[in-house]
């Protein structure tokens, strides 16, 4: 906890640059937990003598009204001032240009655009400020992000009545946080967007792998590590990608060099295909090598200049009944229907396995076609295979 200053960071026993070192580890805990930055408006508030602190954070993307917000001397559970709150700020607070200008790249007084004199006389004072003990004086605050000209995280820090107004003096120990807030907002908003593609890639039915510009992998999807941990003819020795035949071998250690080639120089992006024999005996693992259609500095995962795709075509991704029903209506027995075929049965099999006539099982396909909008059962098949039903779950 950092020590407090009696409401300035001047004169205080503990220098600024001291006190700004446990906030600065805060803020790069809070890059990998989000909720840290709850402990960082505490640990800031302490700084200034026990100020009230609000953090909000937007990341980039869709906006939303308010983001997350971290905070600490608000009455942060009274749904009237969140409404006061969210309302003021869609119409812009008192200090907004300053928020959208000055805050920017520094810690900055708000009294610079609404003098501390003024600022009683303000809607927002009353609705919000005044209702919890907030001294009518002009916080101080920084703007972290900006996005199309609109503040997506910022810190704004508010004396509690009785304190005395906020002067330049007391941006010293903020200015020392800019640069760190700067950073974490970056890390914190990678490391999310990180998760989130990891998250999607683990749901599809195809093994995903990343690979950087010397061809080895630095990423790879749940499907990919279970085909590569079934050791039956692609596997990983070491840092590299090896078939098992060695006619395999070189042919893959081809494609994914032409593809990592073709990914560093620029061409247009284009992808080649093989069939991976198996020691087993089973169906061959289809694989396509291919330059990442871009690359760069911007990118989360920078190092993946290619990608392979791979599937396992014994593996079952027969859909889920409940997933068929929501998706195209069909009951019990006829989801049941589907999956026996998506995973190989002809008709006749199929109905001999659930114990039904024949015609029983004509009926029930003639009624799926209907609800699929198919004819055959070849197109049935690849309709429900290539749709999103065989995605997995989390």
């Amino acid at each position: 906890m950092v020590e407090p200053d009696s409401g300035s960071t001047v004169g205080a026993p503990v220098s600024p640059e001291k006190q700004s070192l446990p906030l600065i580890q805060r803020i790069y805990e809070a890059a990998l937990d989000q909720a840290v930055w709850e402990a960082f408006a505490t640990d800031l508030s302490d700084a200034y003598g026990g100020a009230a602190v609000g953090f909000a954070l937007q990341l980039p993307g869709i906006p939303t009204p308010t983001g997350a917000v971290y905070a600490t001397g608000f009455d942060v559970d009274d749904p009237r001032l969140r409404e006061a709150f969210l309302e003021h700020t869609r119409r812009g607070l008192p200090w907004e240009e300053a928020r959208r200008k000055h805050f920017v790249g520094r810690f900055g007084l708000a009294s610079e655009v609404v003098p501390d004199g003024e600022v009683a006389k303000t809607e927002f004072y009353r609705d919000w400020m005044e209702p919890q003990g907030l001294a009518p004086l002009a916080p101080i605050g920084h703007t972290i992000a900006v996005e199309d000209g609109r503040p997506v995280a910022s810190v704004a820090i508010y004396r509690r009545d009785g304190g005395a107004p906020f002067r330049a003096r007391d941006l010293i120990l903020g200015d020392l946080l800019v640069p760190h807030l700067a950073q974490s907002y970056r890390l914190h908003a990678q490391v999310r967007e990180s998760s989130a593609l990891a998250e999607a890639l683990d749901r599809l039915p195809t093994g995903v792998i990343l690979l950087d510009s010397s061809c080895r992998p630095v990423l790879a999807n749940r499907s990919a590590h279970y085909i590569l941990g079934l050791d039956d003819g692609l596997s990983l020795d070491g840092s590299s990608l090896r078939a098992t035949s060695p006619g395999d071998d070189s042919i893959l250690e081809q494609l994914i060099g032409e593809a990592v080639a073709t990914a560093t120089t620029g061409k247009l992006p284009e992808g080649s295909v093989m069939a991976i024999s198996r020691p087993s005996g089973s169906r061959a693992f289809p694989l396509m090598a291919a330059p990442l259609l871009s690359s760069g500095d911007d990118n989360a995962l920078h190092d993946a200049v290619a990608v392979i795709f791979v599937s396992d075509l014994e593996a079952s991704s027969v859909p889920r009944g409940d997933v068929l029903h929501s998706l195209y209506g069909l009951t019990h027995a006829e989801a049941e229907l589907v999956e026996l075929l998506c995973d190989g049965y002809s008709l006749e099999e199929a109905a001999e396995y659930r114990g039904v006539t024949m015609n029983t099982a004509r009926s029930q396909l003639k009624q799926i076609f209907a609800k699929t909008n198919t004819s055959r059962q070849s197109e049935l098949v690849r309709l429900v295979l290539a749709g999103i039903a065989p995605i997995r779950t989390p």
